[in-house]
């Protein structure tokens, strides 16, 4: 299994992969299929490659030869007062190569590539409360909860409470 950065060749895999985790687990992400549909490899592509000059905004993607098979993303707040502080959002591994450490392997990318990222301080998420598995791996990181956020999502008449964590990148543990 490779880790490495996405860039613009790889935006047809990641537009699929990313449909389909839309698709399949609407109540983990934040956007929507129906939304996303309108994302052509051509915008993704685009994205991907501005992300290329930007050292503290970026998507991981995790490959068995040329599958893609997980992602996360990281993003740095930009404002003065919050520069410190990143974001992680689209972790994701597809259910073919789930138990295989892909998730684990992404987060420990994703961890030692923000340590390395100078005045960033503290990772930050969001993760459905019903995501046990998730929630689990995020701990074994050091990431804790400091609170709920009840209605965080609304998918038809049904609504998703997500745990915000963070993880505070000096003096944090070691993943277990």
């Amino acid at each position: 299994m490779e880790i490495r950065r996405l860039t613009e060749a790889d935006a047809g895999r990641y537009r699929l992969i990313r449909l389909r985790m839309l698709h399949d687990h609407p109540a983990a992400f934040g956007s929507a299929y129906e939304e996303y549909l309108e994302q052509t490899d051509a915008s993704i592509a685009a994205r991907l490659r501005d992300q290329l000059s930007a050292p503290d905004h970026f998507v991981l993607g995790a490959f068995e030869g040329e599958r893609l098979i997980g992602t996360i993303g990281l993003y740095r707040e930009q404002g003065a007062k919050s520069r410190h502080k990143g974001l992680i959002w689209g972790v994701y591994t597809a259910p073919e190569a789930r138990g295989r450490g892909v998730g684990r392997r992404l987060m420990e990318a994703i961890v030692r590539q923000a340590r390395a990222l100078e005045g960033l301080e503290l990772l930050q998420l969001a993760v459905a409360i019903d995501n046990l598995p998730a929630r689990r791996l995020y701990e074994s990181f050091g990431f804790r909860g400091w609170g709920v956020e009840h209605r965080a999502l609304k998918i038809g008449d049904h609504y998703v409470a997500e745990e915000h964590m963070v993880l505070e990148l000096y003096g944090a543990k070691e993943p277990r």
